[in-house]
């Protein structure tokens, strides 16, 4: 029995050191690659940075592409972890959405690194072949907010088919946080004209998205 035991711990210390390793190996990558661009940043790099040898890194990832969606996913799966606490109480759409959008503002403006690994992310991949790129296994982040307001059409609480619709533009004014971040924080605040992006202007805008939805297809009933 008290083999067993040793065996289970022995187990469980293993399984802890391997996801504090995990962990640092996407923290040091992130940042690499938020500074130089995710083509520029090698695995050697990535290995230097955390003090360990190349094998240890292909141990824990098949490679770069590998490390770079599973730093995606963790980011995702965050996302869709509160989409799920806020539609279990959510009072409608609005609060899906607000919360929704706050949480990218947070994202992106409690630190700088996070603007900056992203455009780089998308920079990188207008340079690739986007068929070489393997499936995601996942859903991405517009797939969760869709199926947590199409929860809210099915109770009536918006106009039917318009989901889409209000991905398109939510997903326009989360672009606009992540850019109008990147602009303040690494090149020049005044050359974001369009002011400070904070929560205040986060609930007008649902508003006018969701008043807007309502007023349009009503007109097109």
């Amino acid at each position: 029995l008290n083999y067993m035991k040793k065996q289970e711990t022995e187990k469980t210390d293993k399984s802890e050191r391997e996801n504090h390793m995990r962990a640092a190996i996407k923290k040091a990558a992130f940042h690499l690659m938020a500074e130089k661009g995710l083509d520029k940043v090698s695995m050697r790099e990535i290995a230097e940075k955390v003090n360990v040898t190349k094998p240890v890194l292909y141990y824990y990832f098949k490679n770069k592409e590998d490390l770079c969606r599973s730093i995606i996913e963790e980011h995702e799966q965050l996302f869709s972890q509160l989409l799920d606490r806020v539609s279990e109480r959510a009072s409608g759409p609005a609060e899906i959405l607000n919360e929704g959008l706050k949480s990218h503002l947070d994202f992106f403006t409690k630190d700088p690194v996070h603007s900056k690994f992203v455009l780089q992310m998308i920079s990188y991949t207008l340079d690739v072949d986007l068929k070489k790129l393997p499936p995601k296994e996942k859903p991405c982040v517009q797939d969760m907010l869709a199926n947590a307001l199409k929860r809210e059409e099915q109770k009536g609480k918006l106009p039917p088919g318009s989901v889409m619709d209000i991905i398109r533009l939510a997903s326009g004014i989360s672009a606009e946080i992540m850019f109008s971040a990147y602009l303040t924080q690494h090149v020049n605040p005044a050359s974001y004209r369009g002011g400070s992006f904070d929560r205040q202007t986060v609930e007008r805008l649902v508003k006018i998205i969701l008043l807007g939805i309502q007023a349009y297809y009503k007109e097109t009933k």
